[in-house]
């Protein structure tokens, strides 16, 4: 005959050792957890880090790319704006742009653009336009000047 005090008595210290071991094992990984907890941390601490590091690199690439287009289409728009004036003066003024190559076309605004930047008067732009503008012996009259001067004005903003 089995004894039931002991039963209950071996059964409760069978349950004791296993809440006991359960108790240790939890510890255990517990602890194992903080410290790969610590790693997993630290190491999306030096991922995030390392792709904030590469967007930021990839921004600044980006924007030194668009500073040099931009650049580069500022300086396309000037040329476009000084063929659209030699193509306006060659067929406006035909006299005056005979046996004149383009780039002696091209300085009627290029002479005449700083003037305008640095505010001269009317009269001053249209003395230098009429200065550039003239080829050889024959010079555009006032009027004519004027015109020339509006087209200049155009090419230069």
């Amino acid at each position: 005959m089995t004894n039931r005090t002991g039963d209950a008595r071996c059964i409760r210290v069978s349950a004791a050792l296993a809440a006991a071991v359960a108790v240790l094992t939890l510890g255990a990984c517990s602890a194992e957890d903080d410290t790969s907890t610590a790693d997993v941390r630290s190491s999306a601490d030096a991922a995030v880090t390392s792709v904030q590091e590469q967007a930021e690199g990839a921004i600044s690439s980006v924007q030194s790319i668009a500073s040099s287009a931009a650049e580069r289409a500022g300086d396309l728009f000037d040329e476009a704006k000084l063929d659209v004036f030699v193509a306006a003066f060659r067929t406006a003024y035909p006299q005056l742009s005979a046996d004149r190559e383009t780039q002696s076309i091209e300085t009627i605004v290029t002479e005449t653009c700083p003037l305008i930047d640095s505010g001269a008067s009317d009269q001053d732009v249209n003395a230098k336009v009429k200065e550039v503008a003239t080829n050889g012996s024959l010079e555009p009259d006032d009027e004519q000047t004027a015109r020339i001067a509006q087209l200049v004005r155009v090419a230069c903003g």
